[in-house]
């Protein structure tokens, strides 16, 4: 069952009116660069003027509205057209990330456990989880938990099918920093490499890798391009075949491809943008 976010009935309606409007334009200011169109969602001084002094996770979403999605350890928050709302209830204990499911279920991460959101926007427990500050990926029809503590020693990927059921796919030594479904295989971001596990033949190879001193933190990826996304904490490249490209080495942070734009969030510098017209770059992959 796909669910919305309760919000009181006044901020509720003006975000549901502004979310028409949402794959038409966005909040803030649009640069263009050549082929490339940048639009600015939020900064800072849209969080000042909303008086929110909000430190955000490292995550994003896109939820069935077509709002963004976006939280801090304790609460979450809409980003739409019309500016920025803290949704539900404050939460005990610490939200370490998050995402839809492909039915529209919000599930969270929080300290050891995973839950999921009701329609009163509280966080109610499904089970317990092997490790602390778990990631959490949707995939087309399962979800993924991941470890991404440096202290461990072993860590793994996690598959959780309809049910509560879940597996453990595979273990490396690195922690895992970002996880993505593409084309029935799991691409995933793990120190500096990026990896790719056959879904069938639970193949695990290496695909690409930055220096070592260069830690990618997060991956996205667009199936009808057949591009790939990935973003270290201050650049971004795209991949298409065998070529890598850097796009922009001022800024990076986490990685969500949506409507034909990529977002690109930074929650250290309050930033998030969305770029169009990557698809329009010439003499990548090609």
């Amino acid at each position: 069952m796909r669910q919305e976010i309760m919000m009181p009935m006044k901020k509720k309606a003006v975000f549901l009116a502004l979310s028409v409007l949402w794959a038409l334009a966005v909040y803030g200011s649009t640069v263009n660069d050549g082929s490339l169109r940048y639009e600015v969602l939020l900064t800072g001084k849209m969080l000042d003027d909303a008086k929110l002094n909000v430190q955000f996770i490292k995550a994003l979403d896109i939820t069935f509205g077509r709002f963004i999605f976006l939280a801090a350890s304790d609460r979450f928050y809409l980003l739409g057209w019309g500016g920025i709302e803290p949704v539900g209830q404050k939460v005990a204990g610490t939200v370490s990330s998050f995402a839809y499911t492909p039915d529209g279920l919000l599930m969270a991460v929080r300290d050891k456990e995973l839950c999921h959101m009701d329609l009163q926007g509280n966080l109610s427990r499904l089970f317990g989880l092997p490790s602390r500050s778990m990631g959490i990926a949707a995939g087309k029809y399962v979800m993924y938990v991941y470890d991404r503590n440096k202290d461990r020693q072993k860590n793994a990927l996690y598959v959780i099918a309809k049910g509560g059921k879940y597996a453990k796919l595979f273990e490396i030594p690195a922690p895992i920093s970002s996880v993505v479904e593409m084309n029935n295989a799991i691409l995933f971001a793990a120190g500096s490499a990026l990896f790719h596990y056959d879904i069938k033949s639970k193949e695990l190879t290496p695909f690409f890798a930055l220096p070592k001193d260069k830690e990618i933190i997060s991956i996205a990826a667009d199936e009808a391009s057949g591009r790939i996304y990935f973003s270290t904490a201050g650049s971004f490249y795209i991949i298409k075949g065998n070529s890598a490209v850097m796009i922009s080495d001022k800024f990076g942070g986490v990685l969500k491809f949506f409507d034909n734009g990529l977002i690109i969030f930074d929650p250290d510098k309050k930033l998030l943008i969305r770029i169009v017209g990557l698809n329009d770059m010439t003499g990548v992959g090609e």
